[in-house]
């Protein structure tokens, strides 16, 4: 085998140091890849509630506006676990209570909660939406929330 000129052999192939420092780097590039892919598809799914929710808060004000007694009929809260309660499902308009039907089965948002607020009878205004629903990523503080839906609990919460 020939000599290097100090003696030494000269070396061919990689030592095990440097097969595991690559083995290293690339590890971590491919965890880098997967976090990132991760993120992607969390976002986007926010991205498609989002979008959701503008559908749907749309939807409810073009009801609005077909129904001539718009503040009675859509103004209110609404939770679906007020579906199940008899006692406070007398209590949601029956606009909103029908727009909710529409929408519930649909599994359009997880847990939506909408609310909606009108000017007094008879006095000129528009109607304001809230529409909420539960959300992995914080978007929204739960103190800058409207009233109506800042007492929900735990879950964070998005406004839409």
């Amino acid at each position: 085998m020939p000599q290097c000129p100090h003696g030494l052999r000269q070396q061919r192939g990689l030592s095990l140091i440097e097969v595991l420092v690559a083995m290293l780097v690339f590890s971590i590039g491919l965890l880098g890849t997967a976090q990132l892919l991760a993120q992607q598809q969390r976002l986007g799914q926010e991205a498609s509630h989002r979008a959701m929710a503008t559908i749907m808060a749309e939807d409810l004000l073009e009801r609005a506006k077909l129904a001539p007694d718009r503040s009675q009929r859509f103004a209110g809260n609404y939770e679906p676990s007020q579906a199940s309660d008899s006692t406070q499902q007398n209590a949601i308009p029956a606009g909103l209570k029908s727009w909710m039907a529409a929408w519930t089965p649909r599994a359009a948002l997880p847990d939506p909660r909408v609310c909606v607020s009108a000017p007094a009878t008879g006095a000129a205004g528009n109607l304001a939406v809230t529409l909420v629903w539960y959300s992995r990523i914080a978007l929204t503080a739960p103190a800058q929330l409207p009233a109506c839906v800042s007492a929900r609990g735990a879950p964070i919460i998005s406004a839409g």
